[in-house]
């Protein structure tokens, strides 16, 4: 199946969804959409200028591993692991 055909079965298939499930979907994405946005910009700076930011968000260290060297993202798609954080537990 061409991207055309999947892409107008996808539409096809979201408009048939309930409006409440539709909302649910793109505010999925979106917010999908931005955690990559993020692992991109960490990824492109420096580890030193990386450590200070996390610092002063309170991200935990482990974090740092799992983001990409800078100059890595330019090699294909980031692959982004969805965890529930909770900033309490440090």
């Amino acid at each position: 199946m061409d991207f055309k055909a999947k892409l107008e079965k996808f539409v096809t298939w979201f408009q048939a969804l309930p409006e409440e499930d539709q909302d649910e979907l793109m505010k999925m994405v979106y917010s999908e959409y931005k955690v990559r946005d993020v692992v991109r910009a960490f990824s492109s700076m420096p580890t030193v200028q990386r450590q200070s930011v996390f610092q002063r968000l309170g991200l935990p260290d482990e974090l740092l591993t799992k983001i990409p060297s800078p100059g890595s993202a330019d090699t294909g798609d980031l692959e982004v692991e969805w965890q529930e954080w909770d900033g309490k537990n440090k």
